[in-house]
């Protein structure tokens, strides 16, 4: 590991710390459901939830970066917003990228957040996928932001919340009967 590596990731820490305080997980009484962050090779985000699924506020850490990864309870039932978020060297620069993604956990579903930050790229990515056995996993119905550091990011509207709940999504999850409204 090169002192570029070791200052990225302490610089990443110390950026994470300056914004967001620890994640608590919901009681176990309540309906959850899991998040996993999936890492992929070169790149160690650490994971965000959000008090305010809305508008991406109140982030807190429930993965810090560089730490074992480790499934996640939240709540189900009501809009929820994760987030992956990456500081990255590349080249003589440090790169820091973050994607929330807001949708409605199902209680009982595993869901698994996959985020990239492809080599010689600025811009981070993510897909959320879900499971009911932890072997069959297909696309959520969800709403991706980018979002960066204490800011808020683009706010998600009673529309948009409506779509999220939408349980009616095709089993590649990519289109919803409200998305074809326009062609009935």
């Amino acid at each position: 590991m090169t002192i570029r590596m070791i200052a990225a990731g302490v610089g990443g820490a110390l950026w994470l710390a300056g914004c967001a305080t620890t994640y608590s997980e919901p009681p176990p009484q309540a309906r959850t459901a899991s998040v996993e962050l999936i890492r992929l090779p070169g790149s160690a985000p650490a994971m965000l939830v959000f008090d305010d699924a809305k508008t991406c506020t109140g982030a807190r850490v429930a993965i810090p970066s560089n730490t074992p990864v480790r499934p996640v309870r939240v709540l189900a039932d009501v809009p929820t917003t994760v987030a992956a978020n990456h500081a990255r060297v590349n080249g003589n620069g440090v790169y820091r990228c973050a994607v929330a993604v807001s949708f409605v956990p199902e209680a009982g579903h595993r869901y698994r957040l996959r985020s990239q930050y492809p080599e010689g790229e600025h811009t981070c990515r993510a897909a959320l996928t879900e499971s009911t056995d932890g072997t069959t996993w297909r696309p959520v119905v969800a709403r991706y932001r980018q979002w960066s550091g204490q800011a808020t990011c683009p706010v998600l509207t009673d529309a948009d919340i409506g779509r999220l709940r939408d349980r009616t999504h095709s089993p590649d999850g990519a289109t919803t009967l409200n998305d074809l409204k326009d062609l009935m």
